[in-house]
């Protein structure tokens, strides 16, 4: 009987820690919703297919659906009423690849995720490294942080797992 009360409680630790661990998901947020980013990518057959998030917050990193550092967007159109900062990582650090106000549209990019920021946001071209705010850029990303991070994600969910099972 602790046993399943005590896996209860695991469970509903880690549905609260996790969604807060990396990256949001975009999802529809209806009446809260900052608008919708539109995006073009090429799927594995090199298809191009369409794609679009409805983000909820400002300073929230998104990650746009179906897109990798392999198969990212390539056309990004802002139809929200903030600043949408693009990057070429998921975790929406280092250097911004370009910044489209509301309205804007970019073309010929290679990005993955995106953060929103008010317009009159003076630090819009920074990500959470810092950077000199000018865009368009590319910073160096350090994968290898990245890796240790998503590692040490699994591990804590594996290691929990052990001890439910």
């Amino acid at each position: 009987m602790r046993l399943r009360s005590t896996a209860a409680v695991i469970v509903g630790a880690l549905a609260l820690a996790l969604p807060t661990a990396g990256p949001s998901l975009a999802d529809d947020h209806g009446e809260r919703a900052l608008g919708t980013l539109h995006y073009e990518y090429l799927d594995a057959s090199g298809a191009p297919r369409n794609g679009r998030i409805l983000p909820a917050d400002n300073d929230t990193c998104y990650l746009l659906t179906r897109t990798s550092r392999d198969e990212p967007a390539i056309e990004v159109r802002n139809e929200t009423q903030s600043l949408a900062v693009l990057f070429d990582n998921r975790s929406c650090e280092g250097e911004a690849e370009t910044v489209l106000q509301p309205g804007g549209r970019a073309k010929q990019v290679e990005v993955v995720s995106v953060r929103f920021k008010p317009v009159d946001d003076e630090e819009a071209g920074r990500g959470d490294n810092g950077g000199n705010g000018t865009w368009p850029g590319r910073g160096d990303q350090d994968q290898d942080q990245n890796r240790d991070d998503e590692d040490e994600v699994e591990g804590f969910v594996a290691r929990i797992l052990r001890a439910l099972g």
